[in-house]
């Protein structure tokens, strides 16, 4: 996948291994989130993922290869000398795009020269195929990465970099209507579905409209008041969860980081058993899986059987289970 390091601008040359200990412990007293890059002479770059100063993952980059270095090698890993040392602040929607473009694996690579008219077609064809993509798109001005998850999903996510910063930002598969009019080098990295990084990222985009059309299905038969009082509890217990989620009448607004694809199944499962048991006493529980039911019978069977095979039967929705 596209190593990031390159957009990190360097603010520190040759220091010495204590005074990276300094520079890290610095970002932790801050509550850093973003990208710590630590660059050597023989062209090795390390990587840090900071969410608020908590050191999440150190990446080895190289030419075209990325590593993810197991957290007992960190310290012997970077206690070098002559170390160049630089930072890129982030928000943690661009942290959850980086770790898939680190950790998910590289099918293959497609390089190609497009107009902003051409990039518009080929985006819309690769966001309907199964595979998903990082593509790449630079020009003299432009210099973008955009994450297309594939099977007709409406979300490609942006990251921009320019003036030793970046820029998160949410568009559609028309994204480049907005690029300046000139040539564009695209590089596609297609990645493999089945991979944890990109199964995570897959099952959050799916199972914020899920829970968007429970609420507002909720809602329909309990009313707007009862709604809000659901809301109202689910937030106080992803909170009192530790879970970097809030829940209104519109849905989810999901800014958790989760450390593992595992993490990540076990909060939507804990979410949908809470749902069913603060909605019970409005609906009754035979209501309740009925409406669970419903609302997956109106996604598509890609999302379908992808919130089926990790969230519902594990939630324990028995009724659920017969969609498929």
């Amino acid at each position: 996948m596209p190593d990031f390091s390159a957009f990190i601008p360097e603010t520190h040359r040759d220091i010495s291994s204590g005074y990276v200990e300094t520079l890290i412990q610095a970002r932790r007293e801050e509550l850093f989130t973003g990208l710590m890059r630590l660059s050597y002479s023989s062209g090795e770059n390390l990587v840090f993922a900071f969410l608020e100063g908590v050191q999440q993952k150190l990446y080895r980059c190289l030419e075209s290869t990325v590593d993810v270095i197991p957290r007992q090698l960190w310290f012997d890993t970077f206690n070098r000398s002559s170390t160049s040392a630089g930072f890129l602040q982030l928000p943690v929607e661009a942290m959850r795009f980086t770790r898939v473009a680190y950790e998910a694996p590289v099918v293959r690579a497609e390089k190609s020269t497009l107009t902003p008219e051409r990039l518009i077609d080929v985006s819309r064809k690769w966001s309907v195929e199964p595979e998903p993509c990082i593509i790449h798109v630079q020009s003299e001005a432009v210099n973008k990465f955009c994450l297309i998850a594939g099977h007709s999903t409406p979300i490609v996510e942006e990251l921009s970099f320019g003036g030793g910063s970046a820029r998160f930002s949410v568009n559609d598969a028309s994204f480049s209507q907005t690029l300046p009019r000139t040539d564009y080098l695209v590089t596609r990295y297609v990645g493999n579905s089945e991979h944890e990084a990109w199964r995570q990222y897959e099952l959050r985009l799916a199972f914020n409209p899920l829970f968007r059309m429970l609420l507002n299905r909720f809602s329909e038969l309990a009313g707007r008041a009862l709604t809000g009082r659901l809301c109202e509890r689910l937030s106080i217990w992803a909170a009192r969860s530790g879970w970097n989620v809030a829940i209104t009448s519109n849905g989810i607004v999901n800014r958790q980081y989760f450390e593992t694809f595992e993490h990540a199944v076990g909060f939507y499962v804990d979410l949908i058993r809470c749902f069913q048991t603060e909605a019970g006493p409005a609906l009754g529980a035979r209501m309740v899986d009925g409406i669970s039911h419903d609302v997956l019978i109106k996604l598509d069977p890609y999302r379908r059987e992808l919130l089926t095979r990790y969230i519902f039967s594990q939630s324990g929705v028995g009724h659920v289970i017969g969609v498929m």
